[in-house]
């Protein structure tokens, strides 16, 4: 028995509008998540920038200061996570860097061994904050640079 063949047109007719639908609403959430992922490009090179001079001038406050402007970067792309979005290069550099801020800033306000062993781990965080900041450059579509300044500076502690 042959169906005819009115039917299949209209079948193939209706599923046209949802494909284009759904076509656009995959692109606006593309455009949302890019929109997102250059807001955060730009606030964690901002931070970096900061995080430099606190460190070159000493200044234990604006690193925590900093840290825990960080931090809301951190929490929304956990909050992210738990929704079931993904987490980007950029929120794993502003990761690191707030874990650098943050090591730096306790530091700064110790003595001996222990500033010892907080420098360092803000040095390790400077290195992995290299890494995570050139994969969101290539992530966001920018030129990828050099990330040195934070481990330069942490040095000349």
């Amino acid at each position: 028995m042959q169906r005819p063949q009115r039917r299949i047109t209209f079948k193939r007719l209706a599923f046209g509008p949802a494909a284009f639908s759904l076509a656009l609403g995959a692109s606006a959430v593309s455009a949302q998540d890019n929109g997102q992922l250059e807001a955060v490009f730009r606030k964690v090179s901002a931070a970096e920038v900061t995080i430099v001079k606190a460190i070159g001038a000493g200044n234990s406050r604006q690193l925590s200061k900093t840290g825990t402007e960080l931090g809301r970067i951190i929490e929304a792309a956990l909050k992210r996570r738990e929704d079931g979005g993904t987490v980007t290069s950029c929120d794993m550099a502003a990761h690191s860097l707030a874990f650098l801020a943050v090591s730096a800033a306790d530091g700064l306000a110790n003595k001996g061994e222990p500033r010892q062993l907080l420098i360092e781990d803000a040095r390790a965080a400077a290195s992995d904050f290299q890494k995570d900041m050139a994969a969101c450059e290539k992530q966001a579509g920018k030129k990828t640079g050099s990330h040195t300044s934070v481990e330069k500076a942490l040095r000349a502690l």
